[in-house]
């Protein structure tokens, strides 16, 4: 009996591995994040541009550009793009991984299910691995991919301290939490080709 179960979920791989070959990244995928002020005020924020692919060796390579920052106040929206972001420099940020193939050829043949891997964030300028757990699930047109808890981030890891004490400054308060919760919900879409090296 279970040399059958152990043939059939061989035949699944083989089967599916071509049917995920390349996906990319839907416009409405999401980056979120809640910021803290007067350490009472929590504020969620978001980036409207995310784009980018999942090759079949399962490299993930995320793009999110930083001057589409949208906190639903417009000056606040252009003083985070130039004091804290520095768009002008660093007009976007990059979440790269690489995931388990058969686990991603599982979750297409709707199996979905958690899979936990070191991601690598570069921002302002620097790169930092930190480890998260994204929850595969089968979708009708694709796949959802989303972190399964908040991943820190903090400011002072990616020089990002003078431009939150240059925003809080400004704006007159008297705190802005240095420690950063972003969540990412990505819908990934079949390529139609391979994806271009950019």
């Amino acid at each position: 009996m279970m040399n059958r179960l152990a043939w059939l979920g061989l035949g699944i791989l083989l089967v599916t591995t071509p049917s995920w070959a390349n996906w990319e990244v839907a416009a409405d995928s999401r980056v979120q994040f809640v910021s803290i002020k007067q350490n009472t005020v929590g504020e969620i924020s978001h980036f409207e541009r995310v784009s980018g692919a999942v090759s079949q060796d399962g490299q993930v390579d995320i793009r999110v550009s930083l001057d589409s920052v949208e906190t639903m106040i417009g000056i606040r929206n252009q003083r985070m793009k130039e004091m804290l972001f520095e768009v002008g420099v660093y007009p976007q940020a990059s979440i790269t991984a690489k995931l388990d193939p058969e686990a991603l050829t599982l979750a297409a043949s709707g199996y979905g299910g958690e899979i936990t891997t070191d991601i690598n964030i570069d921002l302002h300028g620097t790169s930092v691995t930190k480890s998260a757990t994204l929850q595969v699930t089968p979708m009708k047109d694709g796949l959802g991919v989303s972190t399964s808890e908040p991943i820190l981030i903090h400011a002072a890891e990616f020089g990002l301290e003078p431009g939150v004490a240059a925003l809080q400054e400004v704006a007159g308060l008297l705190a802005i939490s240095r420690v950063v919760p972003v969540t990412v919900s990505l819908r990934l879409v079949k390529s139609e080709a391979a994806p271009v090296d950019s």
